[in-house]
């Protein structure tokens, strides 16, 4: 628990960190996307204005900027009203030669846009008292200092998400620690106190058979044994959900064994039980199927679905359990008829003490504690269990090894 709570802490930390960065990342090469634009349509409609002839020196002198190479690198189409060419201007930088200045305005007269980029130059065509003009000029200077803003925010952007998840990683166990160690004393305050209820519970047991003994059976004394026994299986429930979490102390006992003998002698058991209860019963397994792993355990998951098929599934329903192999995975399932369980609810049932209603599980003597210990057991052996239902009709879990 304390693990995914460190994670989902890691992961939305990170997530708003990534997001943020980026947003920035983009918003800083829009701006200055937006920038070098407005530059571009600037300077080449000042050129259409002076009929593609590029401004004099003296005109744009700028003592910052070197005014030879504002406008060396364009050229210009005069077209007239028939769409012939009237004139083309070219600078002393321009290396392409007339056809391919044509080839350029016939594309730019069938685009039907006025101002926009074709490979690395740009273009602006607007109209004239002879026909119309098309203005070319070179911005590959422009894309390249955008490509390398891009490149720049880029690198930044990653680094600052790596150091961010580092710092994340960091604030997670800081901020998680308190809960852990409230979850540590919990536990080891559930397994001592489970510890030492056992003796009491044991001796009252001792005292009710010596007073049976000797003033015979009376429904108090029946009373007594009942909630004993009910006492002690909740203990006993409560010590094996505390050995399954505390991974350092116990540790699964694992051997090479026949699933399918394990799954059947497990089950089978269950037929009187469920037969006696008005219920129908089908078991099937796969022959041969042999499992490396802590054979009690998957004994102890089988009991668990199934007890917990037998308790909630409707009167006169249908309870099945299978054991079948699926993409070299073997798979027990456990299914029985019955009223499920919400859809909404079904991540909730494997929490300990969960009862999705307090009612039925408090007639049908349940603790909220069994799912927790199934799903435990099966982590513990490196599987998984999977729940589905359609409420009010069936329920069925699927454990994966």
């Amino acid at each position: 628990m304390i693990s995914k709570l460190r994670i989902k802490i890691i992961v939305v930390i990170t997530v708003i960190l990534t997001a943020a960065v980026f947003g920035i990342m983009f918003s800083v090469n829009m701006v200055e996307s937006a920038s070098n634009r407005t530059q571009i349509e600037s300077k080449i409609k000042r050129i259409a204005d002076l009929d593609g002839y590029p401004p004099s020196v003296r005109e744009e002198y700028n003592p910052f900027e070197e005014p030879s190479t504002v406008y060396s690198d364009c050229f210009s189409i005069q077209l007239t009203y028939d769409y012939q060419v009237k004139k083309i201007v070219l600078t002393r930088d321009v290396t392409v030669d007339r056809t391919e200045i044509i080839g350029y305005a016939n594309k730019v007269l069938t685009s039907g846009n006025t101002f926009g980029e074709m490979g690395h130059y740009a273009y602006y065509i607007t109209p004239k008292y002879y026909g119309s003009i098309i203005v070319f000029m070179d911005i590959h200077t422009y894309q390249q200092a955008q490509s390398n803003l891009m490149f720049t925010t880029s690198l930044i952007g990653l680094l600052t998400i790596i150091l961010f998840f580092i710092l994340t990683v960091a604030l997670a166990f800081w901020l998680v620690r308190p809960v852990k160690n409230a979850f540590d004393k919990q536990k080891l305050f559930i397994s001592n106190a489970s510890h030492e209820l056992k003796t009491p519970l044991a001796v009252i047991s001792a005292n009710v058979d010596v007073l049976e003994n000797e003033t015979g059976e009376n429904k108090w004394l029946g009373y007594i044994r009942s909630e004993t026994r009910r006492m002690s299986e909740l203990v006993n429930e409560l010590l094996c959900l505390a050995r399954l979490e505390d991974k350092s102390n116990h540790q699964p006992v694992i051997t090479q064994f026949s699933l399918s003998d394990t799954f059947l002698m497990t089950t089978l058991p269950f037929e009187s039980k469920i037969f006696e209860a008005g219920k129908k019963f089908e078991v099937s397994a796969e022959p041969d199927l042999f499992y490396k792993g802590d054979e009690s355990m998957v004994k102890h998951i089988i009991t668990i679905l199934l007890d917990n098929a037998v308790k909630y599934s409707a009167d006169g329903g249908f309870i099945s359990a299978k054991l079948y192999t699926h993409n070299n995975k073997k798979i027990i399932e456990v299914f029985n008829t019955g009223e499920g369980v919400p859809k909404d609810k079904l991540n909730k049932i494997f929490e300990r003490f969960y009862r999705e209603d307090e009612a039925r599980n408090s007639k049908n003597g349940g603790y909220g504690l069994g799912l927790a210990i199934a799903r435990s057991s099966a982590e513990a052996l490196g599987g998984k269990i999977t729940v589905q239902s359609n409420y009010r009709h069936w329920i069925k879990f699927c454990v994966i090894l």
